[in-house]
């Protein structure tokens, strides 16, 4: 079963603890105030978790403090009640369902979902409405309860709450056929993933599928750094590393996946899935795109998929 985060309990909404400890009231602050909030906020939680010790039960839990503090001053940022989206886009909910059914032709039977970082918990509402099972895991308590509300209390079970690490297949109702993350990856410690990826691996049904969203570094900043300093700048946020696709398939082979894919191409409205999207062509010219101007290499980057893997266990 996931860690259980043991936390102290908050305020009356709205409120959010901040990376030292104190309790900061969110009411009255206005739109930019709460932007430069949440850059200084993500700044500081970034290196208080980068530098507790590798593996450490502290940096778990500042972790989860982290998603809580930022997700609540994100919340506020919004001009209506809806769950937070959290990146989640219309075309990554239509790549899930493709490969689900997909998995239902190929025979698995019947194919299961299981996010890592459900946030709000839009996507498994999306998935269990066209009658897959889903289940995922989630550090953030304010997270889990929003995807609670949404979904309902009958799934309550197999919203996990924790360390995904922390994760046995038995607290999951079958194992799943499809693990599905998005803006997961870069948040992780870059000590930390290969451990992340070999536990998804271990999560995995024979011949399961990986779905990874993150993005290419070409994209850089992608982070709150974007709204506060040039593009190409490091991310100086909750992002600890943006990887190039080359970096995340070397990881994803390491972890023991057989077979890496991108899309083959990506529109506004479509993630277009052909063999193995010439992943390793768009390797080659990662580095090329990055010497090209910022506005046709990130053109480039986003019709070409950089920023998506499929992996095959």
């Amino acid at each position: 079963m996931p860690v259980e985060l043991n936390k102290t309990v908050a305020p009356a909404a709205p409120e959010v603890m901040l990376a030292d400890g104190t309790w900061l009231p969110l009411a009255g602050l206005s739109a930019d105030e709460l932007s430069h909030l949440q850059w200084e906020q993500e700044q500081r939680f970034a290196r208080a978790i980068a530098a507790l010790p590798k593996n450490s039960h502290e940096r778990v839990l500042l972790t989860g403090q982290a998603y809580d503090t930022i997700c609540t001053i994100l919340a506020a940022l919004q001009t209506d009640d809806q769950p937070l989206r959290m990146g989640l886009d219309k075309r990554y909910v239509r790549l899930v369902i493709e490969l689900l059914h997909r998995q239902v032709n190929q025979g698995v039977g019947r194919p299961q979902l299981f996010e890592v970082g459900y946030g709000s918990g839009l996507l498994l509402k999306e998935v269990s409405d066209h009658g897959f099972p889903v289940a995922g895991v989630e550090i953030s308590t304010a997270m889990r309860e929003q995807a609670i509300a949404l979904l309902g209390e009958r799934h309550a079970e197999q919203l996990l709450f924790g360390d995904l690490r922390e994760v046995e297949a038995s607290a999951i109702s079958s194992r799943p056929s499809l693990v599905y993350w998005n803006d997961v990856f870069e948040h992780i410690c870059s000590d930390e993933i290969a451990e992340y990826l070999s536990h998804i691996y271990s999560l995995l049904q024979p011949g399961g599928l990986l779905v990874t969203i993150t993005p290419n570094w070409l994209l850089r900043p992608s982070d709150v750094t974007r709204s506060f300093c040039p593009l190409r700048t490091e991310a100086r946020g909750l992002h600890f590393k943006e990887y190039r696709l080359a970096e995340v398939t070397k990881l994803l082979k390491q972890a023991g996946f057989r077979r890496v894919a991108t899309p083959l191409m990506v529109s506004r409205k479509r993630i277009y899935l052909c063999a193995r999207g010439l992943r390793l062509v768009k390797q080659c010219c990662e580095p090329l795109i990055d010497r090209l101007p910022i506005k046709p290499a990130h053109l480039l980057c986003r019709g070409l998929g950089l920023s998506y893997t499929i992996a095959t266990k």
